[in-house]
């Protein structure tokens, strides 16, 4: 992979990527202002703040969405802002500087579709107020269409505010990156007490309490600083709304669900540098291809899924849950999942999936883990994978939600020979890395080490396509793919200190055209 000057320019970027607002007088000369055209507009708002930093979302081979956000109080309606982007870090020969409007309707957010930019190149980018500017970010463009040099995403997943600190972020933030990936659980709508005390906003119920769930998580400077450096594609899952919700379905009462569902899906596209597809208001799943090396598929598994089996139970043999016609992903993203994995012309391709794919067993008899995971949808997992086993090479997924660390191989139905009590797969289909949380509870965090332990070695013993299981470290992961291998890296990180080191705590790799996966 060709290094681009990314890490030439990470200490200034992470300073201000931690800084809420900077008045223009506190830049140094060597920083123009280029306060020409529309960046010196008169009508630019003034006395704009920038709490929640900056973000470029869902990376192209020309842009990526930028975003922003300007709390309403120093305005009464909607706020004129300035953009600027440039190849230069100091935003000298910008190639775009335009207005832009933070709108009143979403709480002051900014979604600029920033184009006509060069594929595969480094990007930086600001806003701007007339007497204030925010945070300096960088993004890169997504690879050529013809580029076969390596790539490098970093994933991470559930990252609940209290339970832990965030210093995985700034070293994310520090990795050379083409971008990151959120699997999913970003915020949460319960909160669990923990270092950082306990937050009163518990389930949500109207969009400004939804809302002040992202303002409290982007208080985080961590957090701020990770957005700043690099170019973000975020999943959701179901801790944006309700833990285990599924299509038209919470596991406990709820008046007014669908209105409050709603709410959850307007804050999060509000909050979010996504842009959206206008025939399909709250469609996420989409595929980004970075050159030749890897298309990314990112899928939905929770606002179409149909409702968990056996009262969602846990570690269970459930009958159900293998019942035919039982859908995950619903017909249309099936179909485009399918389509695009078969006529995908990348060397791998990459699933950026919520929830864990392969299945689970818990017990001697067979119990499977979780209903809300793929153990709980069979056929259409089965569908999927049989696919996968037939006309798809070179699969990974890359999976959160579980909080846990597992790197396993995937067959056809799920579970490898000799799976007790579960149909073991006769054709391998692709490997799956799962990454651990951020800072949400894992099992070491309530059983202690040794029990945690313990779980590990029966998680092995019942689950011989299992080759990697960690259920006490908490972090994010760092997959690496060349035209020959992809390898992902487990990257360490103590959540209950602010300011924790990093350490590589496994590598696991597998090989073109093998399906298995080898512990590094």
């Amino acid at each position: 992979m060709a290094h681009l000057t990314r890490r030439t320019v990470l200490g200034a970027i992470g300073a201000a990527g931690v800084t809420a607002a900077a008045p223009a007088t506190a830049w140094s000369a060597g920083t123009p202002m280029l306060r020409a055209a529309a960046d010196a507009s008169p009508t630019l708002v003034r006395g704009a703040t920038f709490p929640e930093g900056i973000m470029a979302g869902v990376p192209r081979t020309d842009g990526a969405t930028l975003w922003t956000r300007v709390p309403r109080g120093v305005f009464d309606g909607d706020a004129e802002l300035a953009v600027v982007v440039s190849k230069q870090r100091d935003l000298t020969r910008p190639e775009i500087v335009q207005t832009v409007i933070a709108e009143k309707r979403w709480d002051g957010c900014v979604h600029f579709p920033a184009t006509g930019l060069a594929a595969g190149a480094e990007y930086f980018y600001q806003f701007r107020g007339q007497d204030t500017v925010s945070p300096l970010g960088r993004f890169q463009t997504l690879r050529p269409a013809d580029s076969n040099q390596p790539v490098r995403i970093g994933f991470f997943t559930c990252q609940g505010f209290t339970e832990g600190y965030y210093a995985t972020h700034r070293h994310l933030a520090a990795e050379d990156l083409d971008l990151v990936v959120c699997l999913g659980d970003y915020v949460y709508e319960a909160t669990v007490p923990g270092v950082r005390g306990i937050d009163l906003n518990l389930y949500p119920q109207i969009l400004p309490t939804m809302r002040a769930k992202y303002t409290l998580y982007r208080s985080d400077p961590d957090l701020r600083a990770m957005h700043a450096q690099h170019a973000f594609l975020p999943l959701w899952d179901d801790h944006e709304f309700r833990n285990n919700y599924s299509l038209d379905n919470w596991t406990l009462p709820e008046l007014f669900f669908k209105e409050k569902r709603s709410a959850a899906w307007h804050a999060w596209f509000e909050r979010m540098p996504v842009p959206r597809y206008s025939g399909d208001m709250t469609r996420t799943y989409r595929s980004l291809k970075l050159g030749r090396t890897v298309e990314l598929f990112a899928i939905d598994n929770r606002q179409y899924k149909d409702d968990q089996p056996c009262d969602d139970g846990g570690s269970i043999i459930c009958e159900a849950a293998d019942a035919p016609g039982r859908s995950m992903l619903g017909q249309a993203q099936k179909a485009w999942l399918a389509d695009g994995l078969r006529s995908s012309g990348a060397r791998w391709k990459v699933l950026a999936n919520p929830n864990m794919m392969m299945g689970m067993v818990t017990g001697a008899a067979g119990e499977r883990a979780f209903m809300d995971t793929w153990d709980g949808y069979g056929a259409e997992r089965t569908e999927l994978l049989s696919l996968a086993a037939e006309r798809v090479s070179d699969l990974v997924v890359v999976t959160g939600d579980d909080h846990d660390t597992f790197s396993g191989e995937l067959w056809d139905t799920g579970f490898a020979p000799g799976s007790p009590g579960n149909p073991g797969g006769t054709r391998r289909a692709g490997v799956e890395f799962v990454v651990p949380s951020v800072s949400s509870t894992n099992t070491g965090d309530t059983k202690g080490a040794t029990g945690a332990k313990a779980d590990e070695q029966k998680r092995l013993q019942y689950n011989p396509h299992l080759k990697l299981v960690d259920m006490r470290q908490h972090g994010y992961g760092v997959l690496e793919v060349t035209q020959d291998d992809a390898k992902l890296a487990y990257r360490a990180v103590d959540k209950l200190h602010a300011n924790a080191g990093v350490s590589t705590s496994y590598q696991v790799r597998t090989a073109r055209g093998s399906s298995t996966v080898e512990v590094i």
